[in-house]
């Protein structure tokens, strides 16, 4: 009998990056439909011009540094589709197009390609364009599902991702069932926004939006810029939803969901440090916070002896 020696881990699963990501561009494409019914061809010329200034750079990028070629991966395509979601659709269409090279150029290929970079590459080209170019940024109309049929077409969306949060809501969940996105952020995330915003007193009308929907499901479950440890995605899910309530209910929850990620995605690294599990017989985390508040106490002797007794 013949045994092949492996490094962990053993349990092997049908789940590739690549499917991940085709599967995230299958799952985008109900809200593309209807932003093409709402917007009409406008959305069709942001989209494609998104995708083939991400798929060029890319490619240009992978040739000037003799890198294999890894467009059929769909990360770029997901990337430059994305992009042309957080934009407005009346935005000119050399708009995705910088953004897209932003997003693959620096956002990704700068800090090293997938796995590597710190901060979204998304929402780091919306940061970037708002900055640079912020009245074309800012949309014609904010979206408010008043009614249960914005919750299936908001007709006053001002981004493409923000047409439909039921377009959003189902693909989202299916990818979640098919353990392509990882159940632990969007769940903290959506329950931490919702309570939160409740007891600010922020109307949910504002809350349950296409938009934040997106963020949630597709922006904020990213694998690179989200913690690896189960506690940390479930404290990551509920800092996210921190600070998009706490700009939200000074500002508006559709800038929110953006600047709340992106603040989101320099933490994402210390709650991985803070969460990573110890070895058989170390101390826990509570344990090492523990001794370190007790440390720091003027009566810590005193204190410990009578713990001890």
């Amino acid at each position: 009998m013949t045994f092949t020696i492996s490094a962990p881990p053993h349990r092997k699963e049908n789940i590739t990056f690549k499917k991940m990501t085709w599967a995230k561009v299958i799952a985008l494409m109900p809200v593309f439909l209807l932003s093409v019914y709402l917007f009409g061809i406008p959305a069709i010329g942001l989209v494609i011009a998104s995708i083939l200034a991400a798929v060029v750079t890319e490619v240009a990028i992978q040739k000037a540094f003799n890198q294999k070629i890894t467009i059929d991966d769909g990360n770029a395509i997901l990337i430059g589709l994305m992009v042309a979601m957080v934009i407005p659709p009346e935005a000119p269409i050399w708009i995705p197009m910088i953004g897209s090279v932003f997003a693959i150029g620096i956002g990704k290929h700068a800090f090293g390609g997938i796995g590597s970079y710190v901060f979204n590459p998304v929402l780091a080209a919306w940061v970037f364009l708002s900055l640079a170019w912020w009245s074309i940024m800012s949309p014609y109309s904010y979206p408010q599902t008043t009614a249960l049929s914005d919750l299936i077409l908001e007709t006053g969306a001002g981004h493409i991702a923000g047409v439909s949060p039921l377009a959003l809501l189902i693909p989202g969940c299916i990818l979640v069932l098919l353990r392509y996105v990882e159940w632990r952020i969007p769940v903290s995330f959506f329950v931490t926004t919702i309570l939160l915003a409740l007891l600010v007193g922020d109307s949910l009308s504002y809350v349950v939006l296409g938009v934040v929907l997106f963020g949630m499901l597709f922006l904020a479950t990213d694998t690179s810029t989200s913690p690896v440890t189960k506690n940390g995605r479930v404290i990551y899910g509920i800092v996210c939803g921190v600070l998009v309530v706490v700009y939200g209910h000074f500002a508006n929850y559709v800038d929110a969901i953006f600047y709340g990620l992106f603040l989101a995605n320099c933490v994402s690294a210390l709650i991985d440090n803070n969460t990573l599990p110890g070895s058989y017989g170390t101390e826990t985390f509570l344990q090492r916070k523990y001794k370190r508040i007790i440390s720091k106490l003027p009566f810590k002797d005193r204190l410990e002896v009578l713990l001890n007794e």
